[in-house]
């Protein structure tokens, strides 16, 4: 067996002292162990990729991994790294129960697993010129991926030609001193070893952690978690053995795993194994059930009052006019004009109200769309003490009298109303029976959003059109 620094030593035999205390109290409800094993999962999985750059938070790792919830803003990749690396944990457990050898096949097929599916990656040719390149899944790398450091200087890996050959190196050094290393010992070496090899275009470092977990799994270990927050640290320390300095890394991984053991003995012990961070954790996920779109609403404000002009009223009122002229061609008389109120919460009726004056159909869009967010202001400004009870009540009517054609039908009225709330807005027609559209502050409605709105407002009118004539032919039958 290897002989170890008194420090390490001591560290060693304190790793052992808890495994051995974790033994006497096997066995287990297989339930308890899965319990236990998911603190591990959910917390690895968030740091290992959070330290690589992945955007997703504690709370939106959980609810992807759990419930299957994508976080709404966040990239398609990291969700894939999220799942990918999730599976590649499986397959470890599955290795361990299965007592499977780790060979380079492994490696490979792990590999595949965490980056899902080739992407492109930022790149920097011999020259220094920027370029980009594909990630290959399972395959070794087929160009340098050397390193600036934040201090100008480039770390090296191994050269494409060399990787091969070291990569086969590593594993037959692994093979070499399974049994004559302490298990905490080997899993740290091995991580170094194969983080200077660097063997793949991508995903090194998280495929560096998920490999010496196994090795610790494999002996009946914990898995152990390099937190984001220590990021710094654990790329000094990997610095530190690149210059031949073993002992800090093998320090480090090693209070790492006590930290892992003492949670694994809680947890066996019935003990509440959650941790100081846990509740911002707990946090996280909290807030991530809720939708992000209703995080970052506003209040209503003569800002998004101002704003309302261009991402609603504009273009709804320019798409109405356009159809409001085909169906004017139907009437001798065609008009719109603007009503603006107070309305309670939960009541039909309206107060404190004010009426601008008929256009002509087609002077809709040049007389209101200019004015229109006049008008909500200087009302809001006026009546801003009606919020949070009341709310103000937008309506543009249309009146079209006189039906051309020969059917009795005197006239055709219609609105489009839209309730300004203090935290949203809606939309609603005069027959829609509640409301067509609700959105945040603020909101950009998208062309189909608009489009369907003014859809529904013409629809309505061409169907009570018809349901018109129809009862005209049935009372002079």
């Amino acid at each position: 067996m290897a002989q170890y620094s008194p420090a390490v030593q001591t560290l060693l035999d304190r790793i052992d002292n808890l495994q051995a205390q974790i033994e006497v109290l096997r066995p287990v409800k297989p339930e308890l162990v899965d319990k236990i094993f998911q603190k591990y999962r959910l917390d690895w999985n968030y740091n290992s990729n959070s330290i690589e750059g992945n955007s997703l938070n504690y709370g939106e790792t959980v609810a992807f991994i759990m419930e299957g919830l994508t976080a709404k803003g966040k990239p398609l990749k990291d969700h894939l790294d999220i799942k990918g690396h999730n599976e590649a944990i499986d397959f470890l457990v599955d290795m361990q129960q299965q007592g499977s050898e780790l060979t380079e096949r492994d490696i490979r097929g792990l590999h595949q697993m965490i980056l899902v599916e080739p992407y492109q990656s930022r790149a920097q040719t011999a020259d220094g010129q920027v370029t980009s390149k594909t990630i290959q899944l399972g395959v070794y790398k087929s160009s340098p991926n050397h390193v600036e450091t934040r201090t100008g200087q480039i770390h090296y890996y191994a050269t494409p030609e060399e990787t091969p050959a070291k990569m086969h190196e590593l594993m037959e050094w692994y093979r070499a001193n399974r049994k004559k290393m302490h298990p905490l010992v080997l899993s740290a070496l091995f991580h170094h070893r194969f983080v200077a090899i660097h063997p793949f275009d991508d995903g090194n470092g998280r495929m560096s952690r998920l490999l010496s977990n196994l090795i610790l799994m494999q002996a009946n270990f914990p898995p152990i978690v390099v937190r984001k927050e220590n990021k710094s640290i654990y790329y000094s320390i990997l610095n530190q053995a690149d210059a031949g300095l073993d002992e800090p890394l093998i320090e480090y991984f090693a209070e790492l795993l006590i930290h892992s053991l003492e949670i694994y003995l809680k947890g066996m012990r019935g003990e509440d194994i959650s941790e100081v961070d846990d509740l911002d954790k707990e946090l996280d996920l909290f807030i991530a059930s809720f939708d992000d779109e209703e995080l970052t609403k506003e209040p209503l404000s003569v800002d998004i009052i101002k704003q309302t002009n261009s991402f609603l009223f504009k273009p709804l009122l320019y798409l109405l006019e356009v159809r409001l002229l085909k169906i004017s061609r139907l009437f001798f008389k065609s008009n719109a004009y603007i009503t603006i109120t107070t309305a309670i919460n939960g009541n039909s009726g309206t107060t404190n109200g004010i009426s601008y004056e008929s256009v002509p159909i087609v002077k809709f869009y040049s007389d209101f769309a200019p004015n229109l967010h006049t008008y909500i202001l200087d009302y809001f400004k006026k009546n801003t003490n009606i919020f949070p009870k009341n709310f103000i009540h937008l309506k543009i009517n249309f009146i079209f009298e006189e039906f051309k054609p020969n059917f009795p039908i005197e006239s055709l009225n219609d609105y489009i109303a839209v309730n300004f709330y203090l935290t949203y807005f809606t939309v609603h027609t005069q027959f829609s029976n509640g409301k067509i559209f609700k959105g945040g502050y603020p909101k950009s409605l998208s062309e189909v959003e608009l489009n369907n709105i003014s859809d529904i407002v013409i629809k309505e009118m061409m169907d009570r059109i018809n349901a018109k004539i129809k009862d005209s032919r049935i009372a002079s039958d």
